[in-house]
């Protein structure tokens, strides 16, 4: 018969006790997550307002075009954020990232020397103002842009 050492039975619960708060905290996790999933409009895992410097962003878009972001609170709403014209407080819009179909291979690529976006699902064209999609307002203060995901221009 083996003899035990003073103390062992301690080690062996204090790993079965991380062993069981790893499996609890894991299926907290499950649930959140699922929730979050499931009921979109009630999960508050981020801001649905997008914050962006202006300057930054408009020398971004000058260089290569409208920028893609993803929504945080909802993955097929990603948008491309825009800016047409010269002036930094002006001229700022977000599109709608699908024309035709929303999935992942089906997100709209702009073609820089054309101007215009392409739905590579639909085949359609959209111009860079985005008309015939779906459009966010945007607004500059102190130099940053705010795009507001939760309600659409058109």
């Amino acid at each position: 018969m083996a003899t035990r050492r003073p103390g062992q039975n301690r080690s062996r619960a204090v790993v079965v006790g991380s062993l069981v708060a790893a499996v609890v905290a894991g299926l907290m996790l499950y649930a959140v997550v699922r929730f979050a999933a499931d009921n979109p409009e009630k999960a508050n895992l981020g801001s649905p307002v997008l914050r962006l410097n202006a300057e930054r962003l408009a020398v971004e878009i000058a260089e290569r075009g409208p920028v893609l972001f993803p929504d945080a609170l909802n993955r097929d709403r990603e948008v491309f954020v825009q800016h047409l014209g010269d002036d930094v407080d002006e001229g700022w819009l977000a599109i709608s990232a699908y024309g035709s179909t929303v999935a992942p291979a089906c997100v709209l690529r702009w073609e820089p020397d054309r101007r215009l976006f392409v739905d590579p699902c639909g085949e359609g064209t959209y111009p860079a103002d985005g008309s015939g999609l779906t459009t966010y307002a945007a607004t500059v203060t102190d130099g940053t842009v705010s795009v507001d995901l939760r309600t659409p221009d058109r």
